[in-house]
């Protein structure tokens, strides 16, 4: 396999997961693309980026946020 065809399965989470019917709705965007893309790149910086992956991944598959770990502990 090409570099570029094992880089675009790897970044697509369609692979890993089932993605939540409640994400597919149409609806209008909260913020633009590049708004959205800093704030995550300095929250990839605070939580690391294993963690946000995880996180966004299970937000993908169940459609929300993981439970605040401060308020179960």
């Amino acid at each position: 396999m090409e570099e570029p065809f094992i880089e675009d399965l790897l970044i697509n989470p369609y692979y890993v997961i089932n993605i939540s019917p409640n994400l597919v709705d149409k609806h209008e965007p909260l913020t633009t693309k590049e708004i959205w893309v800093k704030a995550n790149t300095r929250l990839m910086d605070e939580m690391g980026k294993e963690e946000w992956l995880k996180q966004l991944l299970h937000v993908l598959e169940t459609g929300e946020p993981l439970p605040d770990k401060k308020k179960s502990g």
